[in-house]
């Protein structure tokens, strides 16, 4: 709660985030007024920690009835509100009737005791733009193969030319275009514009990623659970994956393959690609977690034929996470941390 509560951290502040919950620190306990660490974090637009939180966890009322949603809608918290929104674009996340989505309806139409939703809360507090974006939000509809339709045809039309920009690599064209509105409106599998940068070598000016991660959700999946941060790693495009980071990404993430950013670098990134690598163990990624197969990102690495980035992990090989450079002091009670390799947590 406390880390929830501060300014935003520095990226670093992960690897802390993720030390608490393996020693057993639960993620939905509460204060004397009933706020979780969500709630603080969304007040705060606190997005590092809120992104590692569980989902269960992000959905929680507090003693007033506000979810952390509203609390974001309220305090006009951009990143924590996207966040929140576009978790339940994914199917993994969103139970959906046949023809609907049951889930994802009834927690965006969550209402405080006084019959107030999210929107409702934004308006309230003089935040028109969040309010807007939260009701087209609602509008979309994912159904139970997961696939997004409901954008309306000027929406259409706007993610249609941030991909064509994207995609051609026009740099200048994609930052006099890019909104806050726009970033992050899905094709039918979920791939937003702010996808297609990453994923492509050729957007990798360090100023437009400033702007992009900021103005796009850092932490959005598509249909796959595929983040812009495995895209960005996919592509070997370090610029686009330092500013994600930065912004608030976690970098263990993991998607439906169970694989994280540091492992997609090592099954897909070019060859000659380690710097991605070096970014995101920089940021924090485990480098000992292992797949739903039991492989490690060493092992691709090891296995694509990628020396660079096989060497960079060979560095780490052997050594344990929580105790590599962790800027806290191990408690006096804390658990013994075997030399093993261990799976991958699903704080996601």
């Amino acid at each position: 709660m406390l880390a929830a509560d501060a300014p935003e951290t520095p990226v670093h502040t992960e690897k802390c985030i993720l030390y608490l919950f393996e020693l057993g620190a639960n993620p939905k306990a509460a204060d004397a007024n009933g706020d979780t660490a969500a709630h603080l974090a969304a007040r705060r637009d606190h997005l590092r920690l809120l992104t590692l939180l569980s989902f269960d966890a992000k959905w929680l009322r507090n003693d007033n009835g506000a979810t952390p949603l509203m609390e974001a809608a309220r305090t006009g918290s951009w990143k924590c509100a996207k966040h929140l929104l576009h978790l339940l674009r994914q199917k993994r996340f969103n139970e959906c009737e046949k023809h609907g989505n049951s889930k994802r309806s009834r927690l965006l139409g969550l209402q405080d005791p006084e019959g107030r939703t999210a929107s409702d809360l934004a308006k309230l507090s003089g935040h028109s733009e969040l309010a807007s974006y939260i009701e087209r939000e609602m509008q979309l509809v994912v159904d139970a193969d997961g696939w997004i339709s409901g954008l309306t045809d000027q929406e259409e039309a706007d993610r249609q030319k941030l991909q064509r920009l994207a995609v051609a690599g026009d740099l200048a064209g994609l930052r006099r275009a890019a909104t806050r509105g726009s970033c992050d409106l899905p094709n039918q599998w979920g791939r937003t514009p702010l996808m297609w940068a990453a994923n492509k070598s050729s957007c990798v000016d360090e100023a437009l990623w400033e702007q992009l991660a900021q103005l796009g959700d850092p932490t959005c999946a598509n249909k796959s659970a595929n983040s812009c941060l495995h895209l960005a790693a996919m592509d070997g495009n370090s610029a686009a994956a330092s500013a994600l980071l930065a912004a608030g990404a976690s970098a263990n993430v993991w998607n439906f393959r169970n694989a994280t950013p540091l492992m997609e670098a090592a099954i897909r990134a070019p060859p000659a690609t380690a710097a991605v690598g070096r970014v995101l163990l920089d940021s924090g990624a485990d480098w000992s977690l292992k797949n739903q197969l039991g492989k490690t990102a060493l092992d691709f690495a090891t296995q694509k034929g990628k020396s660079e980035l096989a060497e960079l992990l060979r560095g780490y090989d052997g050594k344990i996470y929580f105790e590599e450079s962790l800027a806290l002091p191990k408690p006096k009670h804390a658990m013994r941390l075997e030399p093993v390799h261990r799976q991958l947590p699903r704080y996601y």
